[in-house]
């Protein structure tokens, strides 16, 4: 029986955070390691972290690390708020801008955070979709350096900590704005204008809905003070959204049940007397709150102050997890 032919890895060019032409030049490393994120989803963004701290472990060694942002937040290549990302990421130098989804077409990229593992003779070592083995990734990377006489050189491989419960499927990310397809509350709008949403008299699980006077932009919506924006979340469920502003403004937060031992709210809302509010400043992610109780969860997000601008709403299984090798990936909706 013939051994099996090995796969050429696809051919990566694109645009830098500079503006100018960029394309991963695999013979320059043992291994390389590409990956590929959206830069409004937590689950991905904390996927870039961990591969940094990798790339820190690694940086003596013949080893590149390569990222590849997905086109959101304002196509990210001329974007205040991608740059602001770029630099609380530390990406910079060895980022690539697939503005119009391109590079991951090209490189059959069905679902992110993906990551592709290449040799020295662009030869695709292993391929992760969604869910990525860090382990893997590190143990193929070992493998290779070692047959080339660097062992002794070597870092110790980390150990990963097990999950301590169990995570169901289901996690949806559902995304602001219009471009490239997606949705704003599983409708299609108006490109680049003002919308007036009124309130419905029903809601289902991982559904959102504004209610007010909001501006649909190409990769998010402004809401203005005044507008409310009406998250559903199930049992067992968190709800983080990835937001930011120009200047500071402040989200008012409801929920239908007011129980301690059900809702846990998330680290960045903040209690003052009564109220629950989210400062939104920078363009991050913004963790809302996990419902742990046995019903469902009716949250209403309310713009007291400012312009806040939402690109993002991520449902994820419970209390997750995000550092286990396990953690059931949210996927696009």
């Amino acid at each position: 029986m013939e051994p099996k032919e090995q796969e050429r890895a696809p051919r990566i060019t694109g645009i830098d955070v500079a503006g100018g032409s960029l394309e991963v030049d695999y013979s320059a490393n043992l291994m390389n390691v590409v990956l590929f994120f959206e830069p409004v989803s937590r689950y991905s963004l904390d996927m870039v972290e961990r591969i940094r701290v990798m790339a820190a472990r690694y940086e003596k060694l013949s080893v590149g690390f390569w990222y590849v942002m997905e086109p959101r937040v304002s196509c990210m290549s001329r974007s205040e708020a991608a740059k602001r990302t770029l630099d609380r990421l530390s990406l910079f130098g060895n980022t690539l801008f697939d503005a119009n989804n391109m590079i991951a077409l090209h490189a059959g990229i069905r679902a992110v955070p993906a990551a592709l593992v290449v040799d020295s003779n662009s030869y695709l070592s292993s391929r992760f979709e969604g869910e990525i083995s860090l382990m893997e990734i590190e143990r193929t990377i070992q493998a290779r350096i070692a047959m080339s006489g660097y062992r002794d050189e070597l870092p110790m491989m980390q150990r990963l900590e097990r999950p301590t419960v169990s995570l169901r499927t289901g996690a949806v990310m559902r995304q602001m704005g219009y471009a490239n397809g997606d949705y704003v509350f599983g409708n299609m709008v108006v490109p680049e204008a003002s919308q007036e949403f009124l309130l419905p008299d029903f809601y289902l699980l991982n559904t959102i809905y504004p209610f007010g006077a909001w501006y649909v932009g190409r990769d998010f919506i402004e809401g203005k003070s005044g507008s409310t924006m009406y998250v559903s979340c199930a049992k067992d469920e968190s709800v983080s959204v990835f937001a930011g502003a120009e200047t500071p403004a402040t989200l008012r937060l409801h929920t239908s049940i007011e129980s301690p031992h059900r809702v846990a709210l998330g680290k960045d809302v903040k209690k003052n007397g009564s109220l629950m509010q989210v400062e939104v400043d920078e363009f991050r992610p913004y963790e809302i709150l996990s419902n742990s109780g046995d019903t469902d969860v009716l949250v209403s997000l309310q713009v007291m102050s400012g312009l806040a601008r939402l690109f993002s709403v991520e449902f994820c299984p419970g209390q997750v997890l995000l550092y286990s090798e396990h953690t059931v990936r949210p996927v696009r909706f």
